[in-house]
């Protein structure tokens, strides 16, 4: 099965994360890189950043696609809010595995921001197979690689 980690990473837990993922599943990952970086009020307000290159071109011949981002104030990021929601991300025919990091240990705070993506990927034709909140760090804040390592870990990746 061909398998993209496409992600955003403001403070390196995702970044992290998503380069740990990828290097135990052996794929591909691919970094969203805005034009000019997004902030708190743009997730407040679900708004989009501009994205840098084409990452949507990276997920054209993929079956499954994890999506990794941060929460902002229980919002989505402004970058994975552009690239789901542009007319060049095609999910049809792909499963998608959303992950995201957030400041709260409590998984519930993500479930919105996690319902806000899944509704453009099945707008967009994609299954979204399941749904995974790690506790990452405050924002502006990176918890290091072994906390990152620790939770990852917790994570039975191949049951997803």
């Amino acid at each position: 099965m061909n398998t993209v980690i496409v992600y955003y990473s403001h403070s390196n837990n995702t970044r992290t994360a998503a380069e740990l993922l990828g290097s135990n599943l052996n794929v591909k990952v691919v970094e969203l890189k805005e034009v000019k970086k997004g902030n708190v009020i743009q997730a407040l307000l679900r708004r989009c950043s501009k994205l840098q290159d084409d990452p949507w071109k990276e997920i054209e011949e993929a079956k499954l696609v994890y999506l990794m981002y941060p929460i902002w104030a229980g919002h989505s990021v402004p970058a994975m809010n552009a690239f789901v929601s542009s007319p060049k991300a095609k999910f049809q025919g792909k499963e998608v595995i959303i992950v995201t990091f957030m400041a709260s240990p409590e998984e519930s705070s993500s479930s919105k921001a996690q319902d806000h993506i899944s509704n453009f990927v099945r707008k967009s034709g994609g299954v979204v197979r399941s749904t995974y909140a790690i506790q990452g760090g405050s924002m502006n804040v990176f918890i290091g690689d072994e906390k990152i390592k620790e939770r990852m870990d917790k994570v039975r990746w191949d049951e997803l």
